[in-house]
């Protein structure tokens, strides 16, 4: 389990595609000024989530990074600038210490790698709630990190990842500057960007690269050099620095990204996360150089990530991209265990989606997001305060959720930020209107025409199929409402507004326009037809099969029958109102599925072998 975070490397032919999204090359808008996208996001301040689970999963990330011991924090930074280091060590990969073995013991392996996420989760945190608590500690931690921090770049002397902690270093910077207000935070990011410039290479290199170089031992080769320009380009934005600017050019992959602008898949054999998080780089590349090449290469690369995803929306096992059409996602279920790299994938999957979301309006990019909230991140266990994290999603044929071997992995990291970012991958702007992407309990407020407005969404979606809106506004306002229908609703979905049906014609795969004046108090109910169906693991196993309903894959639980028909599977329903539970009839008893989010202890299965 300890090694399985890079065992990618020598497993890189472990599983294939699903055909759980298999859609076209989507439609690129034609953009003159790619800095300005159709759609831009809501503040952090504009969206709150209402009760629910995904308000649980936030307020408990939050409270948790909150109540860090700081001098714990800052530990590794303060040792390797050979300074005074109070507090304890928090353990697994965050400390510094000399015992880290790639074969079998991650302790000390990337020490202080993610303090940059948890300063971003805190600031994010701060911008939605307002908590001065929450800002002070962003402060306090970006003061005394401030003081670690010399031009020699003492902390990256022998440490094996440089990249891959200053870029969450410079995301938390960024973030602290511009969501908690902080003043020091832009010059010593800069500080922060000279104390690592010794230990870069001369452009971005890939792993094969990597390994291609002298190296003292095998994590030196694990570096994610790609993944920077993302950041560099946003720092370009925040503070004008030109010299930003240039480093982002400098490290973009063209290795990378000219084949997959062609639609040349060049993902086989490389590490999934990171290079998914790499598409996030060529949508800055595209918003800064306006070169629809990078455009081009984040859409053609998703679009081969889903064609080798599981039913869930997860892709990875293992952490490895393999080749399609050989039938290894089949082969994944019956030799790993450790199916997708869950927080870490749900948040380069919601980043890289909101990108293409906003530029191209595409809504089956709202699908393909809700469709990994649903299955993966939301059946997260929670992080302890020990650091112990959940990490992988596991869809195995005997499957359980458990918790990672190693305190504080990246997963702790990026679970933050991403629950932070739950309500602005919600709503988004248009020039006549607002968006709705994700049904989630959840308030939103904007200008419109300089009329503050006021949507409010109720709803216990996905086990419920409808959601209802509801306005406020201090006087009449004419805009466009653009609801998402997901391409799978089925024929019977409706729309009612006030209680009568809407106008326009309901398109599955589109955004459903509504144009109207809208008043104080006016209703939108929407109300989705949720049949089941079933989902091949891939082309080359269609009779390995997983039970879908609307954006949930239902996953069976307790034993499970020898002989199984399509016939049995489709005729699933629910087990009670209350239940989240659905069961089955076979041949030798009912047969309970249950939702990822629901699923405990117990042992589990994704994909059921089906007969006729």
């Amino acid at each position: 389990m300890k090694a399985s975070r890079r065992r990618f490397l020598k497993t890189s032919a472990i599983a294939a595609g699903a055909v759980a999204m298999r859609p076209s090359v989507w439609a690129l808008p034609s953009t003159k000024n790619a800095s300005e996208a159709p759609l831009s996001l809501f503040g952090y301040s504009e969206v709150q989530l209402l009760e629910g689970a995904l308000r649980e999963q936030f307020d408990h990330n939050h409270d948790l990074f909150l109540h860090l011991d700081e001098d714990a924090l800052l530990k590794p930074f303060r040792q390797r600038g050979g300074m005074a280091a109070p507090g304890p060590d928090m353990g697994g990969w965050y400390d510094n210490s000399d015992d880290f073995n790639a074969k079998d013991n991650f302790h000390g392996f990337v020490p202080g790698h993610s303090f940059g996420q948890y300063l971003s989760g805190l600031a994010r945190a701060y911008a939605v709630t307002g908590s001065k608590a929450t800002q002070e500690k962003v402060h306090r931690l970006v003061r005394a990190f401030g003081e670690t921090v010399e031009p020699s770049g003492k902390f990256y002397a022998g440490y094996h990842l440089p990249a891959y902690t200053y870029d969450k270093t410079s995301c938390g910077l960024i973030d602290a500057h511009e969501f908690a207000r902080c003043p020091d935070a832009l010059d010593l990011h800069w500080r922060a960007t000279q104390a690592v410039l010794p230990y870069l290479p001369e452009k971005a290199l890939s792993r094969a690269e990597q390994n291609a170089r002298p190296h003292k031992m095998v994590a030196d080769a694990w570096d994610e050099t790609y993944t920077l320009p993302e950041n560099f380009f946003l720092a370009y934005q925040r503070s004008g620095n030109s010299r930003y600017r240039d480093l982002g050019i400098r490290f973009i992959e063209k290795e990378y990204f000219d084949p997959l602008a062609e639609g040349q898949n060049v993902l086989p054999g490389e590490h999934a996360y990171s290079h998914v998080n790499a598409f996030s780089s060529a949508m800055q590349s595209y918003r800064m150089l306006g070169d629809e090449k990078y455009l081009r290469a984040a859409s053609n690369g998703l679009r081969m990530v889903q064609e080798q995803s599981y039913a869930t929306g997860g892709w990875g096992p293992n952490e490895a991209f393999v080749e399609p059409g050989k039938g290894l996602l089949h082969a994944s279920l019956g030799t790993t265990h450790n199916s997708f790299e869950t927080p870490c994938g749900a948040y380069g999957h919601f980043k890289v989606t909101r990108y293409l979301l906003r530029v191209t309006r595409d809504s089956r990019y709202g699908d393909s997001m809700e469709r990994v909230l649903y299955n993966t991140i939301a059946g997260a266990t929670p992080i302890l305060a020990d650091g112990t994290s959940f990490y992988y999603s596991d869809y195995n044929n005997s499957a359980r959720k458990v918790h990672h071997g190693d305190k504080w992995p990246c997963c702790s990291g990026t679970f933050p930020q991403l629950t932070a970012d739950y309500g602005i991958s919600s709503y988004y702007k248009g020039r006549d209107g607002v968006y709705v992407n994700l049904f989630i309990p959840s308030r939103v407020s904007w200008e419109q025409n300089n009329t503050r407005c006021t949507l409010t969404q109720s709803t216990d979606y996905p086990r419920a199929n409808t959601t209802q809106f509801v306005f406020a506004l201090p006087r009449p306002e004419g805009f466009t409402v653009f609801v998402r229908i997901p391409a799978w609703a089925g024929a019977n979905t409706t729309v009612l507004v006030n209680g009568r049906r809407a106008d326009a014609a309901i398109e599955p795969g589109r955004f459903l326009a509504l144009r109207r004046t809208w008043k104080d108090g006016d209703r939108v109910e929407l109300e989705l037809e949720m049949p089941l169906r079933l989902e091949a693991v891939d082309d080359q196993n269609l009779d390995t099969v997983a039970l879908m309903r609307g954006p949930v894959a239902l996953f069976a639980v307790g034993d499970i029958p020898a002989h199984l028909t399509r016939k049995q599977l489709l005729e699933a329903g629910p087990v009670a109102r209350s239940s989240d539970d659905w069961a089955a009839q076979s041949d030798s008893g009912l047969l309970v599925f249950r939702p990822f989010a629901s699923i405990m202890s117990e042992s589990y299965r994704l994909y059921q072998r089906v007969e006729g």
